[in-house]
């Protein structure tokens, strides 16, 4: 195990070589039922054109540059009940009713094929602190048509691992939709995820808060990728402010292999925080199969001081109606320093294109953590839901169930801390 996290750490020193309301309980079926894809790095196609018949032309003297917007708008109102059980004076059902709308607004301006630049905008009712948000603003660039330099505020994904990576972490640490939460509210949780004994299956989980440059060199049957990230405002960052990233991606005989490594910002005391992984995926017989081991290095960087260990598997059988995918995930850590281990499971699965007219969607999600390196909770998260089209216009009815539940001691059986029941009416417009 040392000896793979070692040529974890020479192949990410040469990579930067290259670089210096309340949740509503309706099951979201976005993850289960999307096509299962490699997503390391985003790449850009050099060959992508915008049509004229979709561009705005803004002329100048000596040019025109075709500019393309699209937008996406969403809107739930609807009801849920809330029952804790911690105690003997909140245990009756909380009955609310909630309003959301979110309106994204996306363009991109291409010059030619080497250049363009893409941005996303949100408005968020009822507003908040950031109800009005410019959420990515960057530029592509290809040189050669071989190197691809993405550059500025986007957000960028690692890992081949669906279920413990992004906001999917954060769900059982609170009952508050992602999207809804502050960047306090983020940060608090990611130290909870972090003392708990587990790291993020995506390294570059911040990165949509920072500022950030991507390098990306295809060659062979790979992509050498080398990644900076800047969180604060100075124009000129020293060093060790700045996290750096490196990733190498081969495929060979169909399975794929990745290994990476970041470097964080240095703190005040104390040495710089370095964390290295490698991870592998393949598919067999329509199956996802993939694994990740990832790593803490202790204060020396001589040694591994947290492992974590994610395995799972992905399969949609959609040969025919209805459709039926199923997700598992189940990962382990190590504190070599504490001598504790935790270890959680990921369950999702669901069924789609139901009923006479193929417009109904029934989901079940299961997290449970079985062990954690802070005390001895069994705690866990169960939801189910289902989602019925066509009873309105441009428009989904939901209704879910979501039971929290946790063992306060060793000696006692898991307790049901927390029951919601929900329904709501979801519209939204592409256009």
């Amino acid at each position: 195990m040392k000896r793979i996290f070692f040529i974890a750490v020479f192949f990410f020193c040469v990579s930067l070589g290259f670089s210096q309301a309340e949740d509503d309980i309706s099951f979201d079926d976005d993850l289960l039922f999307s096509e299962s894809e490699d997503i390391v790095v985003e790449q850009s196609d050099a060959s992508e054109y915008v049509s004229s018949k979709q561009t705005l032309k803004i002329g100048t003297s000596e040019y025109f540059i075709p500019l393309k917007f699209t937008g996406h708008f969403e809107s739930d109102f609807g009801y849920y009940g809330t029952k804790h059980n911690q105690n003997s004076e909140n245990n009756e059902f909380k009955n609310s009713v909630y309003f959301d709308l979110a309106n994204y607004i996306y363009f991109m301006a291409r010059l030619d094929k080497t250049l363009s630049v893409r941005g996303t905008t949100s408005v968020k009712f009822p507003p908040k602190k950031d109800s009005i948000k410019l959420d990515e603003l960057y530029f592509d660039y290809l040189i050669w048509d071989r190197i691809y330099i993405t550059a500025g505020k986007k957000e960028t994904t690692w890992g081949y691992t669906r279920l413990f990576s992004g906001e999917n972490a954060y769900s059982l640490y609170t009952d508050t939709d992602y999207e809804k939460l502050t960047e306090e509210e983020k940060e608090q949780i990611r130290q909870t995820i972090e003392k708990q004994g587990y790291l993020y299956t995506n390294i570059l989980s911040d990165s949509s808060d920072t500022v950030s440059g991507l390098l990306r060199i295809p060659f062979w049957t790979g992509t050498l990728s080398g990644i900076i990230l800047y969180n604060g405002t100075s124009t000129e960052p020293e060093f060790e402010d700045i996290s750096a990233a490196g990733s190498l991606e081969m495929t060979f005989f169909h399975t794929t292999f990745n290994i990476f490594g970041r470097k964080n910002p240095k703190p005040e005391t104390g040495s710089t925080p370095v964390t290295v992984g490698a991870e592998t995926k393949r598919t067999v017989f329509g199956t996802d199969l993939y694994f990740q081991g990832i790593g803490k290095l202790a204060d020396d960087h001589r040694d591994i001081s947290k492992y974590v260990f994610t395995g799972g598997f992905y399969h949609l059988w959609d040969g025919r109606d209805p459709n039926f995918g199923l997700n598992f995930e189940f990962q382990d850590s190590y504190n070599k320093e504490l001598e504790k281990n935790s270890c959680r499971i990921y369950l999702d699965m669901g069924l789609k294109r139901l009923g006479k007219n193929k417009d109904m969607k029934l989901g079940l999600q299961w997290q449970h953590i079985i062990k954690s390196e802070t005390e001895d909770d069994k705690s866990g998260l169960v939801k189910f839901g289902f989602i019925k089209s066509g009873l309105f216009p441009n428009a989904e009815w939901n209704t879910g169930i979501e039971v929290r539940y946790h063992q306060i001691d060793a000696n006692y059986e898991n307790k049901i801390y927390m029951i919601r029941l929900g329904s709501s009416i979801q519209v939204k417009m592409d256009y």
